[in-house]
């Protein structure tokens, strides 16, 4: 079975399980130093005498305008890896921009896990229809069968994802962040929005990210989606685009759309933009990952993680919505705390998560870290309001999905890791280092701020027990049970925490 595949010989059985034809490989450009954004990159470097300059993409409006901007202005390529796109406002955005770029002569390439495609296969199908943009998708799923089958008999493979994300056009500027491809990234109103952090970059770790995203690309878990075009079923290309623009149409005069705006890019290009002159590096781990059974952190974002957090001597700030420290874990925080390093934790709270199961498995060491002395914090039960449509008013649940550490207020990882055994051991994630103690400062400050506002801050009362505190209207208020959980809710999560899935969360 496919299942028993593991290790050195998955590669070769890939083409053979799929009957592949040879695959193409290709590989960034690199003489695109004359390009707009090539010029505008260069002479901010130039004027700076920098290696890298960082822009901080903490406002999903402004994570979605600089994507779609920077499409506008590309001229050579667009080379975008994302664990999730989904056929809603955001997603049909991307896709028709992209297909304006292509028709420009822009090359596309977009690498896509397969975790959650399903969905919107005839999509891909369509765009990758385009001379211009190819489309593959990582280590995916057999298409003429039950995705549930399929994961259940070749779970070993299936359950191993690319969870990187990362937006280059004309390898001259990155974004590499958390961010997926659709609404709720960017706060578009809708039912649900997460909280999210990109970082903007200009210098030589653009190189790096084009460096990785072509070791992804070539990798021979990337399959290109045309595989599936016998068994995909697909409309003509032309009348998916007349829907999509009529789409978007229909929403251009609401509040969200109105608000999306090109001033970022434009600043970038005029040489205007606030960037930070900074050393920066990629992290990221190889795809290679996905074909080994690991039991310890080995891959290159743990180490980079784990030397960053061990070597701190003042103070470590933790943004991780999916948090799963295991005993380790726990053990490794206890160290820290010893040495005198303060360790502060920010994850989302029962009501706030969007997994009940990852929370199941967080939630018993809660008592073990805050004995230890850790500074936990969960994010409080909030709705954002937002204008619908002729005035109308309508919230939105907020969901942390940032993946942020800081050490001593002078070095930042930004990236799609979650401290958590499936980020550990699991899936491939990546993210960009930056040492600049005024980039790192002001997001250690940032979060600092935001916590008595926008976070429940937990504590040992008598006879351990578990409290939650916040203020509100003033007042310092003190909750004893999961805060705005319905009882329901909170035995099922109860009921998950005895099941044995902490290895999977």
């Amino acid at each position: 079975m496919l299942a028993t595949l593991i290790g050195s010989r998955l590669p070769q059985k890939y083409r053979k399980y799929f009957n592949l034809p040879e695959q193409l490989s290709s590989f960034k450009f690199g003489d695109t130093g004359t390009t707009a954004l090539g010029q505008a990159a260069s002479r901010w470097l130039e004027g700076h005498d920098s290696a890298c300059g960082v822009y901080r993409l903490d406002l999903g409006l402004d994570a979605l305008s600089v994507r779609l901007g920077l499409i506008d202005c590309a001229e050579r390529s667009i080379d975008i890896q994302s664990y999730l796109i989904r056929d809603d406002l955001s997603g049909n955005l991307v896709a028709m921009k992209l297909v304006e770029a292509a028709n420009r002569g822009v090359r596309v390439r977009l690498l896509m896990d397969d975790a959650l495609t399903e969905q919107i296969d005839a999509g891909l199908l369509n765009l990758d229809d385009h001379d211009n943009i190819d489309v593959r998708v990582f280590n995916p799923f057999p298409r003429r069968r039950s995705r549930l089958i399929a994961f259940i008999a070749y779970f070993n493979i299936l359950n191993r994802r690319m969870h990187n994300k990362s937006f280059t056009v004309d390898n001259q500027v990155t974004i590499v962040g958390g961010r997926n491809l659709a609404d709720e990234y960017f706060q578009s109103g809708g039912f649900e929005e997460f909280i999210d952090e990109d970082v903007l970059a200009i210098g030589n770790v653009v190189n790096d990210v084009s460096d990785g995203f072509d070791e992804y690309w070539n990798t021979p878990e990337a399959i290109p989606i045309s595989v599936f075009d016998k068994v995909i079923r697909t409309r003509p290309f032309a009348s998916v685009a007349v829907d999509s623009r009529a789409y978007i149409e229909r929403h251009r005069e609401s509040p969200y759309l109105s608000q999306v705006s090109n001033v970022i890019v434009e600043q970038l290009l005029a040489g205007r933009l606030r960037f930070t002159r900074a050393t920066a590096e990629l992290v990221l781990d190889q795809p290679e990952k996905i074909r080994k059974i690991v039991h310890r952190p080995t891959s290159r974002t743990s180490q980079y993680l784990l030397d960053m957090v061990r070597d701190a001597a003042d103070e470590v700030v933790i943004v991780s919505p999916y948090f799963v420290p295991q005993r380790e874990g726990v053990e490794f925080f206890r160290g820290l705390i010893h040495r005198g390093v303060r360790v502060v934790i920010i994850t989302n709270s029962l009501a706030s998560t969007n997994h009940s199961s990852v929370h199941a498995a967080y939630a018993r060491y809660r008592k073990p870290l805050l004995r230890e002395g850790v500074e936990l914090y969960e994010l409080r039960h909030l709705f954002a309001p937002h204008e619908v449509s002729g005035g109308e008013q309508s919230t939105a649940k907020l969901t942390l999905h940032s993946k942020v550490v800081v050490a001593d207020g002078k070095r930042l990882f930004v990236g799609s890791f979650n401290l958590d055994p499936r980020s550990l051991y699991i899936n491939t994630e990546m993210g960009i280092g930056v040492r600049s103690r005024g980039f790192a400062t002001t997001m250690a400050n940032s979060i600092a701020e935001t916590l008595p506002k926008w976070a429940y801050r937990l504590v040992l009362g008598p006879d351990e027990q578990l409290q939650w505190k916040y203020r509100s209207a003033g007042v310092e208020r003190t909750v004893v049970r999961e805060p705005h959980t319905s009882i329901w809710r909170r035995a099922a999560t109860r009921l998950m925490s005895f099941f044995p899935i902490e290895s999977q969360m």
